[in-house]
C-alpha cells in the first residue's frame, strides 16, 4: 500500500497477464476535504537510463476522474487490451490531485502517484542480468536485463579491492525493464586501474544480487 498526501493506495504494482486482462486499484481519502483525482495510462519505454511515457489507449481506465469525499473510497477498474507478447509489456498509470476551481487554472497539480502496470509475458517470465564495470571518474556500471521480465534493484554497490564501499545513487526509478540496459554513475575518489576486481551487490524482486566483476576501459 502507497500513501501519497491523506491518501492510500492498493496495490503499488499492478500485475495483470493474458489469463487476468482486468484488475481494480482502490484509493481512499483520508483528508478532512473533498478531492478530485484524475488517472491517465503511459506506455513506459526506457532509453538511455531513463524512463520515457507516453499516453496510451492500451489501459481502459474506469472512471478515470472522480470526487473523493473525506474518509470515502473509490475502485478503479484497468482493462488491459493489448495482448501479452513474448517479454513484458510495461505501463505506467499517473494519478493526480487536481486543484479545486477556486484555486485556479493555473496551480499545477497537488501530488502525483506514478504507478507501474505490467503484463506478464507468455513464456515464464524471468530476468536475466549481466554487468560491465568500466573504468573513468566516475565508474560506470551497466546493467543490462536480456530477460523477458522486469528487475527491481536496491541497494546497488560496489565493494572495491581496498574493501572500500560505493553506493549507487540512491532514488529515482530502480526498475531495469525487459530487454534494456541502464548506465549506473558511481562516484570514487581514486580511479579504479583496468583488470581490478570488484564485488557488486544488489536486492532485487528477484532475491539477493552477489557478482564479481572486472574493471574494463
Amino acid at each position: 500500500m502507497a500513501q501519497a498526501s491523506n491518501f492510500e493506495i492498493a496495490p503499488v504494482v499492478l500485475e495483470l497477464s493474458s489469463s487476468r486482462t482486468a484488475g481494480v486499484i482502490k484509493i481512499v481519502n483520508n483528508d478532512s476535504h473533498n478531492v478530485s483525482l484524475q488517472l491517465r495510462a503511459y506506455d513506459w519505454q526506457q532509453a538511455d537510463s531513463k524512463d520515457e511515457l507516453q499516453p496510451t489507449q492500451n489501459l481502459i481506465i474506469s472512471p478515470p476522474v472522480f470526487n473523493l469525499a473525506p474518509g470515502a473510497s473509490q475502485v478503479i477498474r484497468v482493462v488491459a487490451k493489448q495482448p501479452a507478447a513474448p517479454s513484458e509489456i510495461a505501463y505506467r498509470l499517473l494519478i493526480d490531485e487536481i486543484p479545486s476551481a477556486t484555486e485556479g487554472a493555473t496551480i499545477n497539480f497537488k501530488f502525483r502517484i506514478s504507478m507501474p502496470v505490467f503484463i506478464a509475458p507468455v513464456t515464464p517470465p524471468k530476468a536475466q542480468l549481466q554487468y560491465q564495470l568500466r573504468a573513468g571518474k566516475p565508474l560506470r556500471l551497466q546493467v543490462e536485463n536480456s530477460g523477458n521480465r522486469r528487475a527491481r534493484l536496491l541497494d546497488l554497490a560496489l565493494t572495491l579491492p581496498n574493501g572500500k564501499k560505493l553506493s549507487a545513487p540512491a532514488g529515482g526509478n530502480p526498475y531495469t525493464l525487459a530487454g534494456i540496459t541502464r548506465q549506473y554513475l558511481i562516484e570514487n575518489d581514486t580511479p579504479l586501474a583496468v583488470g581490478s576486481r570488484v564485488k557488486l551487490t544488489a536486492s532485487s524482486d528477484g532475491g539477493p544480487i552477489e557478482a564479481e566483476l572486472t574493471v574494463v576501459p
